[in-house]
């Protein structure tokens, strides 16, 4: 062995170690992001179910649903592009310009049209929640520019400013005598984004915000690839949003509040798996950009691993509600105790199905995985209008139907990744992989 060898193998596991560091505190800034997102979310939701009563929650309910879902679709559309493009090519930056004021326009026209059609309010308080919807996307898309950047330690200050603003004016107004209403509520949300807006305009490099030619652009590039992605993300988002809307016809908004109660008492696993999905995106699409792509059995082993805490975060929930249920209720109502097992079931069958949802959308498989994906929530669905019909009181199945398919979707993501892995460290296998399923 030569003399310089034992210093080799020092630095290689030093720089082993720093890599392993960087890539864990990388992790643990997307996850602390969602538990900052999702821990103000529950304060701000705890406050109505106490203030607002069973009625009033379940209809904040259902206004946050549409937001959620909305979102969704933008953030799609618009957020993964940033991910998975490079966003500084000026054919994609204007695609993106273009992307970001539609989609803009276009969520919040169609936030106020499902809300009225839903007959949640009255034009006020529908005028409010149009102009949240605006400033929620713009502020969502700084929010992915900080993944983009994988500065997620970053994007967590950011949202806790949004939280205490948030908070904030809704404990101003409160204090200074205006009635608990959603319009309030919501008003508060819409000072909150503008705080976070501004910070990320501040905090974020001007090369980030800088112009591009409207003419000429990658939009159908683009449109190849987000049309599908955004359609798959909404799947999610659009079927807890029906799932609310056929709780509050057929039996009524005082029940979806015991079933929403149930949901944020487990809403850590939820939010444990949404931040660990951010990041195992980023990953994935900057392997493939680097050209070592990552395979289908690493893909696996996460979804073990995260399975796993979402199980033991979910059982910490279900064995806690007797103390936690009155803290988010205020006593004012019940939480669904059905319902909370099966939001376990549905945290632990989400975390089996993301990880290899987040590969196929890295391998810009956006249409194979809409397919598997809208099936396994058209069947949830179909099944809870069914038993729902048959009997209102089945409400509280709502959450296994929705989160039970996710199994069967996990498998057929695997099976369809094993056929498109590339050769270790390699390129993935060139196939119209988007017509393996379907």
């Amino acid at each position: 062995m030569s003399p310089e060898a034992p210093g080799k193998g020092v630095a290689k596991a030093g720089g082993l170690a720093g890599k392993a560091g960087r890539l864990l505190a990388s992790a643990g800034g997307a996850v602390t992001v969602q538990f900052v997102t999702a821990g103000g979310s529950l304060v701000v939701q705890a406050l109505g179910a106490r203030t607002l009563g069973a009625s009033g929650y379940g209809a904040y309910a259902l206004f946050f649903a549409v937001i959620v879902m909305i979102t969704a679709v933008q953030t799609s559309w618009v957020g993964d592009t940033l991910t998975v493009f490079d966003r500084f090519d000026p054919r994609i930056r204007g695609a993106l310009i273009l992307s970001v004021a539609g989609t803009v326009l276009a969520g919040s026209a169609a936030g106020a049209l499902v809300s009225a059609l839903m007959g949640l309010a009255g034009p006020g308080t529908i005028g409010v929640f149009a102009l949240l919807v605006a400033l929620w996307l713009l502020n969502e898309t700084g929010r992915r520019i900080f993944t983009a950047r994988m500065e997620f330690w970053r994007l967590a200050a950011n949202d806790a400013c949004y939280l205490g603003t948030t908070l904030a004016v809704l404990g101003c107004a409160l204090a200074l005598g205006a009635d608990a209403s959603v319009a309030v509520l919501l008003g508060a949300m819409c000072a909150g984004c503008v705080a976070s807006i501004t910070l990320a305009r501040l905090r974020l490099p001007a090369r980030e915000y800088a112009r591009a030619p409207l003419r000429g652009t990658a939009f159908r590039e683009i449109l190849e690839f987000s049309a599908w992605r955004s359609v798959q993300a909404g799947i999610r988002p659009t079927a807890l949003l029906l799932a609310r809307v056929m709780i509050a016809g057929f039996a009524s908004t005082a029940a979806l509040a015991g079933v929403e109660a149930a949901r944020l008492l487990l809403a850590p696993a939820l939010t444990f798996v949404n931040g660990a999905g951010w990041f195992l995106l980023g990953d994935f699409a900057k392997a493939e950009r680097a050209g070592t792509p990552m395979r289908a059995p690493q893909a696996v082993r996460a979804c073990g691993l995260m399975a796993g805490i979402a199980l033991v975060m979910s059982l910490a929930g279900i064995l806690l509600v007797d103390w936690l249920g009155p803290l988010v209720t205020g006593g004012s109502f019940e939480v669904d105790a059905v319902a909370l097992g099966g939001w376990g079931v549905y945290a632990v069958c989400f975390a089996c199905t993301l990880p290899l949802a987040s590969l196929a959308t890295a391998r810009k498989l956006s249409r194979s995985v809409f397919a598997i994906r809208g099936v396994e929530s058209a069947s949830g669905l179909t099944v809870l209008l069914v038993l729902l019909a048959t009997d209102s009181g089945h409400a509280s199945l709502a959450p296994y139907c929705l989160g039970a398919g996710g199994l069967v979707s996990a498998f057929m993501l695997w099976r369809m990744l094993r056929r498109t892995d590339p050769p270790r460290g390699g390129r993935p296998v060139p196939a119209s992989a988007d017509q393996l399923v379907g």
